[in-house]
């Protein structure tokens, strides 16, 4: 298929699309090529769909595109960016990967929410970046990296989510004391 019909199925026939694309997977040079392709397009659903495909490639050559995708102007190619680089983390530059990711915790609910999620997935080399962001003064900001934490339980987080109890935020201090429970297996009373 030329890039042309590439679109063209993207726009009107996203299931088989994803069936053509799985039928690539042995071909990641195509889908690499087809990918920096896309992220050219004007249109941000076919810049987007650059960054599912670059989740086929699995190889260190879509990192950069993914990483520049992540600063898109469109939402939608950045929540993409995002989610890609939560499906498989990465080791390659994983520092700064997580550093993108965190910058994108101050996006749009929506991205901010996929950019969390694709931190979690980092585990704890995502802490510190995670940690950090519990002291951000957007309440949104804080609720994702509380929320991140408890997701990873790490013993580590202990302190962090301990000072995160005090927080302003319902929500926040709703994911501390989750993080802590799965963490010491007790029932937090909220002062």
């Amino acid at each position: 298929m030329n890039l042309e019909e590439w679109q063209q199925l993207f726009r009107e026939d996203p299931e088989q699309a994803e069936l053509r694309l799985s039928a690539l997977r042995e071909d990641p040079e195509h889908l690499h090529a087809l990918a920096q392709a896309l992220l050219q397009d004007s249109d941000p659903g076919l810049r987007a769909w650059a960054c599912r495909i670059l989740v086929e490639t699995r190889e260190a050559e879509g990192l950069p595109l993914l990483l520049r995708a992540l600063e898109d102007p469109e939402p939608e190619v950045r929540a993409a960016a995002a989610w890609a680089l939560g499906i498989q983390p990465v080791v390659e530059q994983r520092d700064s990967v997580i550093a993108a990711l965190q910058r994108r915790l101050e996006d749009q609910p929506w991205v901010a929410w996929v950019a969390a999620e694709a931190l979690a997935r980092y585990g704890e080399a995502a802490l510190a970046a995670l940690m950090d962001r519990l002291h951000h003064p957007h309440p949104q900001v804080r609720i994702l990296a509380a929320r991140a934490l408890a997701r990873i339980a790490s013993p580590q987080s202990i302190p962090a989510l301990m000072a995160a109890l005090e927080d302003p935020s319902l929500l926040v201090r709703h994911f501390a004391e989750a993080g802590l429970d799965r963490l010491v297996g007790t029932q937090w009373a909220w002062l």
